[in-house]
């Protein structure tokens, strides 16, 4: 793994982590330009879709893959069917629809929605991303626990508690290896991993986007 430095913020938060980029420096078409990639991860309740709802305002010219809107599509198409069926049908569609938008790189800078808290989710688009000549960055959105079920409750969709607790131990080791200055993980060659919040993320992933894009 590259070399890694953190920045702690006047309000605690780790605000980069640096990485090596160890993916190709162009596309697979020979292309010069890196095409930026993010990942905005967080816990369920922490504020993904919102930050990508207003990320899209901003800045047309970003792709984005949110679940969200195959998540309401589903619930739309088939509103007897328990989400404990839903849910396996959710993610392989929310998982093909990222490839279909990573396979075209043409489209400009791609941001993707994912709790980032599955091991193999994580390794899976960083590993396409170098593949495919993406620059794959990563910002996750620190929360406390009761801010994040309040965030839930506030979107009237909460998570069952088991598979909650599941995401909220998984995102404790992480948090406390980014603090630490650790990579994530082996076979994950993240350009950039940003420890942000819900009030500054969208502002980190610009920012990402227009260095990257330099």
């Amino acid at each position: 793994m590259g070399s890694a430095a953190a920045a702690r913020g006047d309000d605690g938060f780790v605000k980069e982590l640096d990485r090596n980029f160890k993916g190709r420096e162009s596309g697979p078409s020979g292309s010069a330009a890196v095409t930026p990639l993010v990942v905005i991860a967080g816990v369920p309740g922490a504020g993904e879709t919102e930050a990508l709802r207003v990320l899209r305002g901003r800045s047309p010219r970003v792709r984005s893959a949110d679940p969200e809107g195959v998540r309401r599509q589903l619930r739309q198409w088939m509103p007897w069917l328990p989400y404990a069926l839903v849910r396996p049908i959710l993610h392989t569609i929310a998982h093909l629809r990222v490839l279909a938008f990573m396979l075209n790189r043409g489209g400009g800078p791609l941001v993707i929605h994912d709790p980032g808290t599955r091991r193999w989710s994580r390794r899976l688009i960083v590993s396409l991303a170098g593949i495919l000549g993406y620059r794959p960055m990563i910002v996750f959105i620190d929360t406390d626990r009761d801010s994040a079920l309040r965030g839930q409750a506030q979107r009237k969709r909460l998570v069952r508690r088991r598979a909650f607790d599941r995401h909220w131990r998984r995102w404790s080791e992480l948090r406390e290896r980014i603090l630490r200055g650790d990579s994530l993980g082996d076979g994950e060659p993240w350009g950039r991993v940003v420890l942000s919040h819900r009030d500054a993320v969208v502002g980190e992933v610009l920012g990402l986007l227009d260095t990257a894009a330099v």
